[in-house]
């Protein structure tokens, strides 16, 4: 069941490179929260502890309980409604409501991204030393979801859309974490999180002022930017 929802999280990137209405986008981000949220459930029910008692006995589970509030405030509480949130309204302010000048016509994002997901899968399939340590489908996905978001970077050409991306890649990141090691690294997704929190709140205080600049927000424009004395 774990690897089910691995699997529709690969293939979410493919929705993502197939359109260009950036509405689809945020929804597709929803998405994407829910299903790191059951993957990380699933991963932790595959623990000894993980069962209906943890709860009971709060003090000798603290950390446990810590671990699964973590995991369900990232998941649920940012990446599925906090940041999707945040991005509707940036759409509402902005009404850039598609993508549709990327470099690359949409049926060819569609079958690049197709053919980094499937070399995802081939890597999960690979059996070496190296990847004993962690989990194959976890690494293989996870690699082509943070490929396919850094060449979406480079072809897309609206800003909402290029952040977009940079979220799908976070998202890839924090399932890498999950292929490095089953319990959850605390530390290091709480810095990624920051990082994706700053920048989500800091593209809403930004964008509105592009906005008035700007006819619409194309990244070609933003060279165009500078200080006035």
């Amino acid at each position: 069941m774990e690897n089910i929802f691995i699997i529709l999280l690969g293939l979410s990137m493919l929705y993502l490179a197939s359109t260009s209405r950036l509405k689809a986008h945020i929804n597709m981000l929803v998405i994407q929260g829910w299903l790191l949220f059951l993957i990380c459930i699933l991963g932790l029910a595959n623990e000894e502890w993980f069962n209906i008692n943890v709860f009971r006995d709060m003090k000798d589970n603290w950390t446990h309980i810590c671990a699964i509030a973590f995991v369900t405030l990232e998941t649920l509480g940012v990446k599925a409604l906090i940041i999707p949130l945040v991005l509707n309204k940036v759409l509402k302010k902005t009404r850039a409501h598609r993508d549709s000048d990327a470099n690359i016509p949409h049926f060819y994002s569609l079958v690049i991204s197709s053919l980094i997901l499937f070399a995802g899968f081939m890597i999960a399939n690979i059996q070496t030393p190296a990847l004993k340590i962690i989990s194959p489908l976890y690494f293989g996905v996870s690699v082509s979801i943070i490929i396919t978001s850094l060449w979406s970077i480079t072809i897309k050409r609206t800003v909402l859309s290029n952040v977009i991306s940079f979220i799908t890649m976070e998202n890839g990141i924090f399932l890498l974490s999950l292929a490095a090691a089953k319990e959850m690294p605390v530390i290091v997704n709480l810095g990624v999180l920051l990082d994706i929190f700053i920048a989500v709140f800091v593209l809403g205080m930004l964008v509105k002022e592009i906005n008035t600049e700007f006819e619409n927000l194309e990244i070609s424009q933003l060279s165009e930017l500078k200080d006035y004395e």
